[in-house]
């Protein structure tokens, strides 16, 4: 079996002794050529080893992970984040697709890491792209990435309508008539989504961007966005979405 060859970029020997341990014993497909302990370090290794994977500390002295990635002008190599726990860190990467470990890091996430890595060597636009959506985000998520046919979509956030539950899928609905089926579950685009007050619940079905609102009638009890797509709200919804539209 051709092994995935890998090097781990972490300013902290313990976490790259022990990140070697937990690959060695539980992901055999991978093979660890190489690590370094900063971003200097780094570069050197990875055209020196040309590895297929990498595994990426974030916070590092004097440079951090992302500032590695500008050190290369074409990412042909597969990432994985490794990151302290950060709401808005783990947020970020969801929306952009990329995968990431947490510290101390799970075995079985570790595991379902490297899975999708491996499925995913080789497709270099996945990297770039993603990486793209991920650098945009991260003083507050702009865009987002979606499973699309063979590839990734990207969409701007405030282009998002509404977005719709159908079983374990989530339709996304955009203000340039397009819509996207994702294998989410509205729950999912809730706490990605509904926490700035910027989209809301407005049914169990339903969530909607208050921007993209342009009308309400409680008689009706529904709401008309700006494209005329009417959504209705139910009860247990209706006063949290009344007290951020009349706000």
């Amino acid at each position: 079996m051709t092994k995935i060859q890998a090097v781990i970029v972490d300013d902290e020997l313990n976490a790259r002794e022990n990140l070697k341990y937990l690959l060695n014993a539980f992901c055999k497909e991978v093979e660890v050529v190489s690590e370094a302990s900063n971003v200097d370090e780094a570069v050197i290794e990875i055209k020196k080893n040309k590895p297929q994977l990498v595994f990426l500390d974030i916070e590092m002295p004097r440079k951090n992970g992302f500032q590695l990635l500008e050190e290369f002008e074409n990412i042909n190599f597969q990432i994985i984040f490794i990151t302290a726990y950060d709401v808005y860190a783990i947020k970020a990467f969801e929306v952009a697709a990329i995968d990431y470990l947490l510290k101390p890091i799970d075995i079985e996430r570790l595991k379902e890491s490297v899975k999708k890595a491996k499925s995913t060597i080789g497709n270099l636009g996945f990297s770039n792209t993603n990486l793209e959506v991920l650098k945009s985000n991260k003083k507050k998520l702009q865009r987002i990435a979606i499973p699309y046919k063979t590839d990734y979509a990207i969409i701007n956030i405030d282009d998002i309508l509404c977005i719709e539950a159908d079983r374990m899928y989530s339709i996304i609905y955009t203000s340039n008539q397009k819509k996207y089926v994702v294998a989410k579950k509205l729950s999912y685009y809730q706490k990605l989504l509904c926490v700035d007050n910027e989209f809301t619940r407005v049914h169990r079905s339903w969530i909607v961007n208050l921007d993209q609102v342009d009308m309400y009638s409680k008689k009706e009890k529904e709401v008309k966005l700006k494209t005329d797509f009417k959504i209705p709200i139910s009860k247990s919804y209706k006063e949290h979405f009344e007290e951020l539209f009349c706000s």
